[in-house]
């Protein structure tokens, strides 16, 4: 066999046993809860105001991401597509949006908690002084008598926006280790202001463009109020898959001590 031949199997094997080594020292390194991330204890007598308080702490964190446990960056927040449908009322659209960045999210306080965790639920009420909202939109539908259709780009502000987030949970088990799994996730909001702006790029007509943004503008609160219910369930949808992505990371007695 040639040197060089040798060698080279030499080096297969070698990457191979190192390789080996590394996958069972990951598979049997037991999870430990990340230093920017307090604890709290089921018999605080405080227990909610703890938690509020871990959820405040992880802001900055959050702003920039956990990468130790797989979640990208809240600021800015991007989002692939979120589909929202609306079939009764003066306002029946679907709309689509895609290539979405938000602008603020970071920015929340969590201003309440209420728990439940025997059976895995909380309760919890965030306040964002404002959100901006830029990407693609398709939108087909009716509003009031007027049929409806339009894409293009928008734009969106939603200034000192009130959340409630509800979420319900169970118990998993992994790897002789607890998790929690959210179920299911709900959203409600309210705010106090918003603008939009839209450049319709299909129908390449000022006028079109320019009816719509004044209608959005001039009516914002009547149509984010018939929208409301179908962003909700499109945020949740979004936000359940981005919590779970922490939570199946850390097992239950490290964030929840007894």
């Amino acid at each position: 066999m040639k040197m060089a031949d040798r060698c080279v199997k030499f080096l297969l094997i070698f990457c191979l046993t190192i390789i080996c080594h590394n996958g069972e020292a990951a598979e049997n390194e037991k999870p430990k809860l990340p230093d920017y991330l307090p604890s709290c204890k089921r018999s605080d007598p405080e227990l909610d105001t703890c938690i509020k308080n871990s959820f405040n702490s992880l802001r900055p964190h959050l702003a920039r991401g956990l990468t130790d446990l797989g979640v990208p960056p809240v600021e800015p927040l991007l989002i692939d597509r979120l589909v929202m449908e609306n079939s009764a009322g003066p306002v029946r659209v679907t709309a689509a949006f895609s290539n979405i960045t938000v602008i603020g999210p970071s920015n929340y306080t969590v201003t309440k908690i209420r728990s439940d965790l025997k059976k895995m639920r909380i309760d919890m009420g965030l306040a964002l002084p404002r959100i901006e909202v830029s990407g693609h939109y398709e939108v087909s539908g009716q509003v009031l008598l007027f049929p409806v259709r339009s894409q293009g780009n928008f734009w969106a502000a939603f200034i000192d926006v009130a959340a409630i987030a509800k979420i319900y949970g169970k118990e998993i088990e992994r790897d002789n280790e607890k998790y929690m799994s959210i179920e299911r996730l709900l959203v409600d909001f309210k705010l106090k202001n918003s603008r939009f702006k839209v450049r319709d790029t299909v129908n390449h007509g000022s006028v079109i463009g320019e009816a719509m943004n004044q209608f959005l503008n001039n009516n914002a609160p009547e149509i984010i109020e018939e929208m409301r219910p179908a962003a909700s369930l499109a945020i949740a949808k979004h936000f359940q898959t981005f919590l779970n992505a922490a939570f199946n990371k850390i097992p239950i007695n490290l964030w929840l001590q007894p």
